[in-house]
């Protein structure tokens, strides 16, 4: 009988058994490298969400308190107590942080907000929040000017011309303020500056510092800067209403989101940036409006499962600037002043209010997870960052007073 070619079964088995243990192999190595590859893939998307969000409140914290005075912002005020709203999460204002502190009358450049955020699944108490102020450079028109260069008028001096054209040694603004029922009206001269000068001009819910009587000595042409000092003069801030584009003017009326505009308050209102008596009652001294940026950083919980960092200017709906960001921890170093040497108290949590005006530095810790969880150990990956930010406007001090 002739003998039929194939394999034996026990040569297939063989066979299937050593196929089957180099498919394993080969699976296990994939999947150990797709493994990898998600958990670098995951790391990497949380540190991207961590360095997006840090470099926005660095890039923030850098310029606060710069143009605006080393004591704060006048606010309107009654004996003392105030109701200014602070930028936050909800609708109409005052939202979720209320109020700014009621027995203020001027806005540090620094509002601290420690534990006043959200509770995330991850946080175990309140996340922190934060308000920085400080003054806006970023409006140039196609001249050059930009918006405080000038006080909003002037009269001609020393031969000079009414204007701010550029063969004019003395420019004189030829704008003006109004008030009538509540309601305030800056119109300025379009030779010196022209308000909507593409995404950065002047826009609705825009804040205005306007300041007179020896503001800050910050270089600002206002015919009353006799020399650089620390007093901070008279000032009134407002929201701005309404953008007139073709007549170069803004106007400030009741009912703002602030409650800075027509507040009914006795103190801190354009009011008492107003000569208040003699034959010229009732108008301006030589005044300069300056834009100011409100920032305002905190954690939004609305998903649980995805907590953002945001960023609100003024009060502007606020903008996610980090995703899956869980918590936020802020810390500031507090100058001791009086003291020779001046001294330092660090890492301080909750600065009192008399510490504030003399934050230098601050501790800042975001606290990131990844955007979805890792397949092999259904956990997410989390991770955190940390830096420390010395504040320009607010880091030098005379100790040669």
């Amino acid at each position: 009988m002739r003998r039929q070619k194939g394999f034996s079964l026990v040569e297939v088995l063989v066979a299937t058994t050593i196929t089957v243990l180099i498919l394993a192999a080969t699976l296990g190595t994939l999947n150990t490298a797709l493994n990898a590859t998600q958990a670098v893939t995951l790391m990497a998307d949380t540190q991207e969400n961590l360095r997006a969000g840090m470099n926005y409140i660095v890039r923030d914290f850098m310029q606060t308190g710069a143009g605006i005075p080393q004591n704060g912002i006048t606010i309107p005020n009654t004996n003392g107590a105030s109701l200014t709203n602070r930028p936050g999460p909800g609708t109409p204002p005052p939202g979720a942080f209320g109020t700014f502190n009621a027995a203020w009358t001027a806005l540090p450049a620094i509002v601290p907000g420690p534990g006043l955020g959200p509770i995330t699944t991850t946080s175990g108490q309140g996340t922190d929040m934060v308000t920085i102020l400080y003054a806006d450079t970023t409006l140039q028109d196609v001249n050059g000017h930009w918006l405080n260069e000038f006080p909003v008028f002037l009269a001609p001096q020393n031969g000079g011309a009414t204007g701010c054209a550029a063969g004019n040694p003395n420019p004189a603004p030829a704008g003006n303020i109004t008030t009538g029922n509540g309601t305030t009206t800056v119109t300025f001269d379009p030779s010196c500056i022209v308000i909507n000068t593409g995404t950065t001009g002047i826009q609705a819910g825009d804040l205005i510092l306007l300041q007179n009587n020896n503001t800050i000595g910050d270089g600002s042409v206002t015919g009353t800067d006799t020399a650089i000092t620390d007093s901070s003069g008279q000032m009134a801030l407002l929201t701005v209403s309404n953008v007139n584009v073709a007549g170069n003017s803004v106007t400030f009326s009741p009912n703002d989101a602030f409650n800075l505009n027509a507040s009914g308050a006795t103190a801190g209102t354009i009011k008492q940036i107003q000569i208040q008596a003699g034959p010229n009652q009732g108008q301006f001294p030589t005044t300069t409006a300056t834009r100011l940026w409100m920032i305002t950083y905190y954690i939004n919980n609305q998903n649980p499962t995805r907590p953002l960092l945001m960023r609100q200017v003024n009060m502007n709906p606020p903008q996610a600037v980090g995703e899956v960001i869980e918590n936020m921890n802020i810390l500031y170093d507090i100058l001791v002043t009086g003291v020779t040497p001046a001294a330092v108290v660090p890492a301080v949590e909750a600065p009192t209010d008399a510490q504030l005006p003399d934050i230098r530095d601050a501790y800042i810790i975001l606290y990131a997870r990844s955007s979805n969880m890792f397949n092999r150990t259904n956990r997410y990956f989390r991770n955190n960052l940390e830096t420390v930010v010395s504040i320009r406007g607010l880091d030098f001090y005379n100790q040669f007073q």
